[in-house]
């Protein structure tokens, strides 16, 4: 079993890597390879694989549990590969177009890994590594743009799509060699008791409502954060990019030790809690007039958002059916993906009709929205 969690969280890296390293560069490889497309369609290309990926991943975690989770697994990694030489060797805008859209389509690791986990993993060590998963995801968020920067100005950006395809393709691989872990999920156990429902305290739908809402909520701050930043406090790009990056940073140091207090029996009130402190961070964001309440504001919204991720990893090992897994983080990471599509558009809508700062606004009272709302339904 530790060989199978191991490649499981190395191969999710290595995917997430692939994935996220890629979209900072969109506007640099347009110009690079497609001279007549307008570097204003940058952002439509950032958001296509994932539009694709929030209409797909419910659909793959659906098949997930005909075809075996393992298989599922093995089928996102490879998938991801097959689109990665596809857009690797696009030759007009839309081959490249279609290219993003099959990484959305074609992909789904995440929700395939934790689906894997929850194959033979439960409770506190499922949520635990469900947390792990999503450090992974932050540290290639990191790590990713940074190195593939180094070989800007040395290398075609859309020809490195090929070699991306090689870490995906060799985690299926290693997947494909592993012998199946053994479920130690108790056969004879009821399926709702199994499924924790009546530890988590809510449905998973309700979850899967919990995610979306907290998605946009801190999704919304993301499209002009740099550009509010240096309209606002006339804050450099270097400077607007540490500070964009500080909350996620925050998550790698404080989600180890956070998650020893985030149990599923208090998973809703750390949820409306930490909800409740992204919600304060970003209104400092909003009301800064220089950097310093900016960057307190940053560090109270990333240990807001580090405790609401563990808090929705509780929920949903407590929600997980050992039957329907598939399905189930499918749909959770579909809500994920919705959520940030909507996010884009409404924050796209709200910079243009009032200025960059609205958006911020905006998530402040969806994240209160969500608080009252969970609080309201515990008493």
């Amino acid at each position: 079993m530790r060989q199978a969690v191991s490649v499981t969280v190395l191969g999710h890296f290595a995917a997430a890597f692939a994935a996220l390293c890629m979209p900072p560069f969109y506007a640099h490889i347009l110009q690079q390879n497609f001279s007549g497309q307008s570097l204003l369609m940058a952002g439509w290309y950032f958001t296509l694989p994932t539009l694709a990926a929030a209409i797909a991943n419910p659909l793959w975690g659906k098949l997930a549990d005909r075809i075996g989770i393992r298989a599922s697994l093995i089928r996102a990694h490879w998938g991801l590969c097959l689109s990665f030489i596809l857009t690797g060797l696009a030759r007009t805008p839309w081959e490249f177009a279609a290219g993003l859209c099959l990484q959305g389509l074609l992909g789904g690791t995440f929700a395939a890994s934790n689906a894997f986990l929850a194959s033979f993993l439960q409770g506190k060590k499922l949520a635990s590594l469900l947390s792990v998963m999503q450090g992974s995801a932050r540290t290639a968020l990191f790590a990713g743009p940074a190195i593939i920067g180094l070989f800007g100005a040395q290398e075609n950006l859309l020809r490195i799509f090929l070699y991306l395809a090689l870490l995906p393709g060799l985690a299926g691989v290693l997947l494909y060699f592993l012998p199946e872990p053994a479920s130690t999920v108790p056969a004879n156990k009821p399926e709702s008791a199994a499924s924790g429902n009546a530890v988590a305290g809510i449905s998973a739908a309700t979850l899967y409502r919990f995610q979306a809402v907290f998605t946009i909520g801190t999704v919304l701050t993301y499209p002009y954060f740099v550009i509010d930043l240096a309209e606002r406090l006339h804050l450099s790009a270097g400077w607007a990019g540490a500070l964009f990056g500080l909350p996620h940073v925050l998550f790698l140091l404080l989600a180890w030790p956070m998650n020893r207090h985030i149990q599923l029996q208090n998973a809703q009130t750390a949820l409306a809690r930490c909800s409740a402190l992204t919600c304060a961070g970003l209104l400092m964001q909003g009301l800064a007039q220089g950097a310093g309440l900016l960057a307190a504001g940053r560090i109270l919204m990333g240990i807001g958002m580090t405790g609401a991720y563990l808090a929705i990893n509780a929920l949903a090992a407590g929600t997980t059916r050992h039957s329907s897994a598939g399905r189930h983080f499918g749909n959770l990471e579909g809500a994920n993906k919705w959520g940030a599509v909507f996010a884009g558009i409404l924050a796209s809508t709200l910079a243009s009709t009032f200025n960059y700062t609205a958006p911020v606004w905006l998530a402040c009272l969806l994240l209160a929205g969500l608080t009252i709302f969970i609080e309201s339904k515990r008493l």
